[in-house]
């Protein structure tokens, strides 16, 4: 997979509540997803002058739980493997309260069609 050689990325904290958790304290996984789809198209935003495009495809998977309080970082980068769209790659992670590492709590794999930049006058003309 061809990267970016000068990656683009986005880190957004979430913290799971109890509005977006289950009765016994679990992280409802649609909760995660919306705000996960929602993130993926923030790293996007300097390749189209309007609105970012739906994706086209994904990818998504649950590793481990979350539970109500836990703080998440949802990590969302740029990266690019052909001429024809680009992807997102996203990575939910918590830190671990007994070391100073981070687990994977979700991961995604979005695609996004390659649209110009902009449209001249002239091409809208033939």
């Amino acid at each position: 997979m061809k990267t970016l050689s000068n990656p683009i990325y986005t880190n957004v904290p979430f913290v799971v509540t109890k509005a977006t958790s289950n009765v016994n304290g679990f992280l409802l996984p649609n909760i995660l997803f919306d705000q996960i789809k929602a993130i993926a198209t923030y790293p996007l935003k300097e390749f189209y002058s309007n609105d970012t495009p739906q994706a086209s495809d994904y990818k998504f998977k649950m590793h481990k739980n979350a539970f109500l309080n836990d703080r998440l970082t949802i990590q969302a980068q740029v990266i690019n493997s052909n001429p024809d769209k680009l992807m997102v790659s996203i990575i939910v992670t918590k830190s671990k309260k007994t070391s100073k590492t981070e687990e994977t709590i979700s991961s995604a794999l979005f695609d996004f069609p390659l649209v110009e930049k902009s449209v001249t006058n002239r091409q809208l003309a033939s």
